[in-house]
């Protein structure tokens, strides 16, 4: 029997819309509709000013709700590559990072001491996580030769990716 020694582990994660989602919508709602209020009681340039805003609003609303709406991060990782992608809408696909195994400083959950060394450092942020309270967080620190700098990714991973990923990984995991 052929026994292979390659690693492969996908992940999804669903993410929860905030509660800064959620006001800032509640927020773009309550001015559109002071807004037709006022383009109803006033005349002139002032009305049309505020129909044009008013119109303007809804269409910032109307492309902020549909790009909210059902969006997912597909974490896959292959032999020491950790690939992240967005999902929106279970249809378009488009490729946040990829990490080499050999470009990882540091991943570790959320409020340990490992990754508070690197809560006040400036760093390019991708955020990749569920925004879930319930599930535990990580931060993953690397260093790209391409891009000639560290970033930083906050993602949500499961227990069987973080165990691929120490296979290649061992002492740059903490848990």
């Amino acid at each position: 029997m052929f026994e292979s020694n390659d690693t492969f582990v996908e992940d999804t994660v669903k993410v929860v819309e905030s509660t800064a989602d959620k006001s800032r919508m509640t927020a773009c709602i309550a001015i559109a509709i002071m807004l037709l209020a006022t383009s109803v009681s006033i005349s002139g340039i002032l009305q049309i000013i505020s129909i044009v805003v008013l119109l303007v609003l809804l269409v910032t609303l109307y492309i902020q709700i549909s790009n909210n709406k059902n969006v997912e991060y597909e974490y896959d990782y292959t032999n020491g590559s950790l690939e992240i992608a967005k999902i929106i809408n279970n249809a378009k696909r488009k490729s946040i990072v990829t990490i080499e195994s050999a470009e990882i400083k540091m991943v570790a959950a959320v409020g340990t001491n490992e990754s508070l060394k690197y809560d006040h450092v400036k760093l390019k942020t991708y955020d990749c996580s569920a925004h879930n309270e319930e599930k535990k967080d990580y931060i993953l620190v690397a260093h790209s030769e391409a891009k000639g700098n560290d970033f930083k990714v906050i993602f949500t991973p499961s227990d069987e990716l973080l165990n691929a990923m120490e296979r290649y990984n061992k002492r740059d995991i903490y848990r």
